[in-house]
């Protein structure tokens, strides 16, 4: 495992920013319409669950069921009146004993089945964000993969995604940092790491994007518009040849206006072409891909 620094970065998009650019993304992306629906359902109650945590913040022994009293139910009827059919009947009429496995497991590290990690993630995530740095108090390390990994310097968890920053200047590229899947947390990272299982030979390390009037850094799938132009020119899939798993990385220089964990859930076309290269991203989204 290799970082270029195991500070925590502190400043986080507002959830103004997250809802601004959900609508946006939500017009440009029809495929990702569903998605982006349910999420702006839950920004409401995420944001409510954040600002509680905030005003009141609970002991970390008591963030599970602080949660399930507190954001659990908003959840739970967002999630009824905008998710997907399969996923609205899923979380009806769920036992309280199914909730607290969840988010007591979602705190744990555990392994947990894609419902369970989505009820745990949307009730958890903004009160764990709440916390900031105290977050960790209340979360084991994630599960130790075998061939190692990046993990979350606040939590332990595993990153959710990459993102670059604008360095403002031409000839200088911009630093790179995740984003913890679990506590919303960032922090820095080589972009000669891989953040699945660490390796640092860039001849292993490879990225994917869409063709844009010349050659990109690794493969290029090709696709875009009816003008040639990227679906995608803020993202593009990073993957590691050695362990085989990848995490969307967001370009903030090339959209100054991305929101990480928006964008993300909107990468749909890469996440299946990621698939279909044979790589699993190293944790799925609070929407399961």
């Amino acid at each position: 495992m290799s970082t270029d620094s195991a500070s925590i970065e502190t400043v986080r998009p507002t959830w103004s920013a997250r809802r601004r650019r959900a609508e946006e993304l939500q017009a440009r992306y029809p495929f990702a319409g569903e998605v982006l629906r349910l999420y702006l359902a839950l920004v409401d109650v995420q944001e409510d669950a954040w600002s509680a945590a905030r005003e009141s913040p609970p002991e970390p022994s008591e963030l599970a069921a602080w949660a399930q009293a507190r954001s659990l139910p908003g959840v739970v009827e967002a999630t009824v009146a905008a998710g997907p059919p399969a996923l609205r009947e899923a979380v009806r009429g769920r036992p309280a004993e199914a909730d607290r496995h969840a988010l007591a497991g979602w705190l744990a590290g555990a392994a947990l089945d894609p419902v369970d990690r989505y009820l745990a993630r949307a009730s958890v995530g903004p009160v764990l964000e709440a916390l900031g740095e105290q977050a960790g108090a209340a979360c084991r390390p994630a599960s130790p993969d075998e061939d190692g990994g990046v993990r979350c310097p606040c939590c332990g968890g595993r990153p959710q995604l990459s993102y670059l920053v604008a360095s403002g200047e031409s000839l200088v590229s911009g630093r790179r940092s995740l984003a913890c899947a679990r506590c919303g947390s960032s922090w820095t990272c080589s972009r000669s790491t891989c953040p699945g299982c660490g390796e640092v030979d860039d001849g292993q390390l490879v990225v994917h994007a869409e063709a844009w009037g010349g050659p990109v850094s690794g493969s290029g799938n090709g696709n875009g518009d009816s003008d040639g132009r990227p679906l995608f020119p803020q993202l593009r899939v990073a993957g590691c040849a050695t362990c085989r798993r990848y995490l969307i990385e967001v370009d903030m220089e090339r959209d100054g206006r991305a929101v990480p964990e928006v964008d993300e859930l909107a990468a749909l076309p890469l996440d299946l072409y990621a698939a279909d290269q044979g790589l699993t991203k190293v944790t799925p989204n609070l929407m399961g891909f």
